[in-house]
């Protein structure tokens, strides 16, 4: 076929297209070519008009096509068994080129579509068009090759790890040594240094596989990576450019062929064969045979990098989803919590409110008081649970101000246990704090921290058994060369379970089930805290106890830590 300037003119083409001007790159490529355009779905008949229009390349488009492309490109090659066919798909379409090469064709495209690379496709297919009986053969065998290696990239799809891709390195070489019936083959990769090692080899030593290491520019290998064009030596005793290595049984006919495994502009390995088995030299179709396999290699390798990378995302996509839908479920249980929370004294409200409005006159002094304080109290009940709820929201979501001071950790402890002295008389509770003097300040806002501390405290109370022991303990502390101030928080009540340690902190979560055994509250508590701590850039988690109870670990950043991780 002709590709040139001045021969393009008496070139004919067919251009079946999947949509109106889909293969417009194409009539590009040759402007002076003769140019036939058929729908691919107007199938029936092409193979005639091939004869009438003497066509002399056909180029399909199966993007987004069916078994109707298939069935097209098998009339065809039954009616023009010698006819170059070049079917156009979408990147990453292995199915579709799999069947394409089944049905016959003689090269495959991928869009968007290059003029270089349908011209590269040009003299391929016409360089094998003209060869004889005996590379026709040469031919067959190649093609049943590069499909097995074109399975091998959609097994490729399914698999990820080294051992999986080791696998597919030696299958590759023994499909070459069949297809061009060689001796050795060897499949080098270029490693992290740019240093050419073997990767899978047939018909060499193992001591040479593993100790085989060709930086760039060195013999034939090096010489084929550092400028990445192929070499085929017809006889190494007059070539002279290459000394041979090895020994004699290492080059038995004289003649060795390498190529780049090149993928996009980047070579990334080479592909050598030596000794025919029927004593003859390498030729040009050898080296035009061995490039094709080169490249589906690299598509290969490349192809389970690809699938490791997608294999990976996958699992993040799975646990992302698996995040999701437990935020979900926590958000469902946040609601039916949150419901029963505000439902429960907003009834009170309204009953106390009802008596009122409907019996105001029959109603004495002491009752209405009584009425008129439980309204109050179940308001602020009320008034409680929402400003908890939206002092997280926008904490969490970062528009809250803050005022940054340096501040006492045990007088912010100590004023927020005044809050607490009445729970924990209630409870029993024996309190033992464990405070040194001396310690750092906290670098925070007074405010937040209050809150961080009663949110904690409230925890360390309510899920306290009675008559238990209360733990507050501090202590300055190093955390990668940054200091910290360490704090404590712990009882003897409920256990939270090891499995749990991430839960607690999880917005609208709460251990127990909805019906029974269901705390006070709507699971917000130890959320804020988080959200403080996020904020003051601190760390909030649970901590092993040895018997029952529950501990809370908190570490507080000083002004030097925090300016440090503001900086980093």
């Amino acid at each position: 076929m002709a590709t040139g300037p001045e021969e393009s003119a008496s070139l004919k083409l067919l251009l079946l297209e999947a949509q109106p001007g889909s293969l417009a790159a194409v009539r590009a490529a040759w402007p002076q070519a003769g140019v036939v355009v058929r729908a691919l779905d107007q199938g029936p008949g092409v193979a005639d008009q091939i004869s009438r229009e003497k066509v002399q390349m056909v180029f399909c488009d199966l993007t987004g096509s069916d078994c109707q492309g298939l069935d097209v490109l098998q009339q065809i090659r039954r009616v023009h068994p010698h006819l170059s066919l070049v079917a156009v798909l979408t990147d990453r379409a292995f199915a579709m080129a799999l069947a394409a090469f089944h049905n016959g064709v003689d090269d495959v495209l991928v869009h968007p579509l290059r003029k270089d690379a349908l011209l590269d496709t040009a003299a391929r297919v016409s360089l094998r068009e003209k060869l004889g009986a005996r590379q026709t053969l040469t031919q067959q065998n190649a093609q049943r090759s590069l499909d097995d290696l074109i399975l091998l990239k959609a097994v490729g799809e399914t698999t990820r790890s080294a051992d999986d891709l080791q696998k597919l390195l030696d299958r590759i070489v023994a499909l070459i040594q069949s297809a061009l019936g060689v001796d050795i083959v060897s499949l080098m990769l270029e490693d992290v240094q740019g240093i050419l090692k073997i990767c899978a080899a047939c018909g060499l030593p193992d001591n040479v596989c593993k100790n085989v290491a060709i930086p760039p520019g060195e013999g034939v290998s090096g010489y084929v990576l550092a400028h990445g064009e192929p070499v085929l030596i017809d006889d190494l005793s007059t070539d002279g450019r290459f000394p041979p290595r090895g020994g004699a049984p290492r080059y038995r006919t004289g003649s060795l062929l390498s190529v780049p495994i090149r993928y996009q502009q980047r070579v990334i390995g080479v592909l050598n064969v030596n000794n025919k088995r029927n004593g003859e030299a390498f030729t040009g179709v050898d080296q035009e045979l061995l490039l094709m396999i080169a490249h589906q290699t690299a598509l290969a390798i490349e192809n389970m990098k690809l699938v490791g990378d997608v294999h990976e995302r996958n699992q993040d996509v799975e646990r992302a989803h698996a995040e999701l839908l437990k935020l979900h479920q926590d958000r469902t249980r946040f609601v039916c919590n949150l419901s029963h929370e505000l439902k429960t004294p907003l009834t009170s409200v309204l009953g106390f409110a009802d008596l009122l409005l409907n019996f105001f006159d029959q109603i004495d002094e002491s009752r209405m008081r009584e009425y008129i304080d439980g309204i109050y109290t179940e308001g602020k009940h009320l008034e409680q649970l929402l400003t908890g709820m939206l002092r997280l929201f926008s904490i969490d979501s970062g528009s809250e101000s803050w005022h940054l001071q340096e501040l006492s950790l045990a007088d912010s402890v100590a004023r927020v246990l005044s809050r607490h002295q009445e729970g924990m008389i209630e409870r029993g509770l024996d309190l033992i704090i464990d405070m040194p003097g001396g310690l750092m300040s906290v670098w925070g806002d007074e405010s937040k921290l209050d809150l961080l501390l009663d949110g904690l405290l409230d925890n360390a109370i309510k899920f306290n058994r009675p008559g238990g022991k209360l733990w507050i303990s501090a202590a300055g502390q190093s955390l990668n060369g940054r200091l910290t101030v360490y704090l404590q928080i712990a009882n003897q009540g409920q256990t939270v379970p090891r499995d749990c340690a991430e839960e607690i902190f999880q917005e609208y979560s709460q251990l127990g089930s909805l019906d029974i055994g269901k705390p006070k509250g709507v699971g917000i508590g130890l959320a804020t805290c988080r959200a403080i701590l996020r904020q003051m850039k601190g760390e909030i988690f649970l901590e092993p106890v040895e018997e029952e109870g529950t501990s809370i670990g908190l570490l507080l950043p000083t002004r030097e830590t925090s300016m440090e991780l503001t900086y980093d």
